[in-house]
């Protein structure tokens, strides 16, 4: 992708509003910064002459290692700020592209005397045309990958160093048919006044970014992209899924009046985020972050965390051709929870598998890893990779207050396998203090079950985000059926109510992007839920919906058990 000429202002025009998906809340303000798909506009190829092929496939080559770093760093960066999971994705678009440049298309198209540029968009072109093709949503999600590196290669032999993206002008509003997670890692709300995207489903990754950067963003209508012009002054109300173009002399001012107010609104809502959230009726509810293990820890402090909710451990093991030690496994993730200064942490065990490979762990491909070998499925068939990471944490419990979280339980027989271990590791440390030992409830049969699964756990976390895409069989990122992924949809909301229910004084969290959500909290809270986990930047936004919810008789559910003796 690349942008409009700058210097190319369009005319003006009448206001005109459209109404979109809200994907994340906030208000923005600015002209249009336009991206253009390089895939798509395709100038009519020169001849080349035939001693020109080599020099030409020479310019292939360096474009795709350009690439194939792009991605890399794009993956270590991602890891490093959010989510080690999410930095695989960019590495299999790396073993993707080797494919590609090994397939000989490209040297073909050479042969037929055009240059790199055609030559690369004719083969990414009929790549994805040929994934297109395919009704499944895995497949067209392939055809996504593949047309955003022929964008990626395209640049490279344009000459463009770096995404276009990182060079937006402060106080412009991004304009993109498509948008990524490593497009949303350059950005900031100091730069970005917000982000108008063609079509992204509100689970997605990049959505998932944009609401932990506070950038406001709204997704369609499909023609909305094609619609605005270079330049064009935008509104943009991603709390409301409005974009206003061109907008007159009043429109302009109720706008900027509505911005001040959510901005002032912000303010008070992080001035109070460090202080307890009590309901109106007195009820104390916890509110703690979701992390990577290399997340930055103090910002999840400073956004008023009561705790970590969810500590994810997979970066400590990427980019490792053997799994860490024990003793390494414990330096490391003491260091990393030392700032936390006694605040308590859930740490989750390795969560691998399916979509989250591993180097030291080489699986064969599965035909649906979404419901292949992952989570507990995959632990339980590397019992030392487990007696490892216990052994560590039991070693951190002496220190910090630390609660171990087994991965996407299902059913019954894979907790109290688990426990088994869990227990043998306790007899290894003889009069030591035991963590809390817990299962995320991540599936409905794990949701309806949930009774059995707690006689073997001292605490619950459900994990909202698998949750509602296995219970609606839509996945979140996925824009095809975006309209079935709702965490808010009822069905969901009644395992939630089936989960709180049926295992009675077993403490219970909420986790995922549900525990953020302004529409629903109220509701979840009346359900009983008194612990919620979210990205640090939904924390103050939240305990500020806490303090003006009235419960009524709800009864609370306890906080998770810090019983260590048992």
């Amino acid at each position: 992708m690349t942008h409009d000429d700058p210097n190319v202002i369009q005319p003006g025009r009448d206001p005109t509003t459209f109404t979109g998906a809200a994907i994340s809340p906030g208000v923005g303000m600015g002209p249009a910064w336009l991206v253009v798909d390089l895939l798509k506009s395709a100038p009519d190829p020169v001849a080349i002459a035939r001693d020109q092929i080599a020099g030409e496939w020479s310019r292939i080559l360096t474009s795709f290692e350009q690439t194939r770093r792009e991605l890399e760093d794009s993956a270590l960066r991602i890891e490093e700020q959010f989510d080690a999971t999410l930095a695989g994705i960019f590495r299999a678009h790396g073993m993707m592209l080797d494919g590609i440049l090994s397939s000989g298309e490209i040297q073909r198209e050479l042969e037929s005397r055009v240059g790199a540029e055609a030559a690369a968009r004719r083969v990414f072109r009929r790549l994805h045309e040929r994934f297109m093709r395919f009704k499944g949503p895995t497949l067209q999600q392939r055809a996504d990958d593949v047309a955003d590196l022929g964008r990626r290669v395209l640049r490279h032999l344009r000459g463009v160093d770096g995404s276009s993206l990182e060079h937006i002008p402060a106080g412009n509003v991004l304009v993109v048919g498509r948008l990524l997670p490593s497009d949303v890692v350059p950005l900031s709300r100091r730069g970005v006044a917000a982000i108008v995207v063609g079509a992204l489903a509100a689970g997605a990754h990049a959505a998932l970014l944009a609401r932990e950067k506070r950038i406001p963003v709204v997704a369609g209508p499909p023609e909305i992209v094609h619609r605005i012009r270079n330049q064009e002054e935008l509104l943009v109300d991603g709390s409301r899924g409005t974009i206003v173009l061109s907008p007159d002399a009043e429109t302009r001012r109720t706008f900027q009046a509505r911005r001040e107010a959510f901005d002032r609104a912000e303010v008070c809502r992080r001035g109070a985020c460090r202080e307890p959230a009590f309901t109106l009726d007195r009820e104390l509810v916890t509110v703690e972050a979701n992390l990577g293990a290399h997340d930055d820890v103090e910002l999840a402090i400073d956004n008023g965390a009561d705790g970590i909710g969810l500590f994810r451990i997979e970066q400590v093991y990427l980019a490792r051709a053997l799994p860490p030690s024990e003793d390494e496994l414990f330096e490391e993730l003491r260091a990393l929870t030392a700032p936390l200064r006694g605040r308590p942490v859930t740490i989750r065990l390795l969560d691998v598998g399916g979509d989250k490979p591993m180097p030291f762990l080489p699986l064969p491909a599965e035909p649906n890893p979404s419901l292949g070998r992952r989570g507990v499925r995959l632990l339980l068939e590397y019992p030392q990779l487990v007696r490892t990471q216990l052994a560590a944490l039991f070693r951190l419990a002496q220190e910090q207050d630390v609660r171990i979280l087994v991965p996407m339980v299902t059913l019954e027989e894979d907790i109290r396998e688990m426990r088994v271990l869990f227990d043998a590791t306790r007899e290894t440390f003889p009069g030591a203090k035991r963590p809390p030992f817990g299962a995320m409830i991540e599936t409905p049969a794990a949701a309806l079950g949930v009774a059995t699964i707690a006689r073997h756990v001292d605490f619950l976390s459900v994990g909202t985000n698998d949750l509602a895409q296995y219970t609606l069989a839509a996945g979140r990122d996925d824009p095809a059926v975006s309209h079935y992924y709702d965490d808010t949809h009822a069905t969901v909301l009644r395992l939630l109510a089936i989960a709180i229910t049926d295992a009675p004084g077993v403490p219970i969290a909420l986790c995922g992007e549900l525990a953020g959500r302004e529409e629903t909290m109220p509701q979840l809270l009346r359900l009983g839920f008194r612990s919620l986990s979210m990205a640090p930047g939904l924390i103050p936004g939240a305990k500020d919906l806490i303090r003006s919810v009235r419960l009524g008789e709800r009864r609370a559910k306890p906080a998770v058990a810090d019983d260590r003796g048992q």
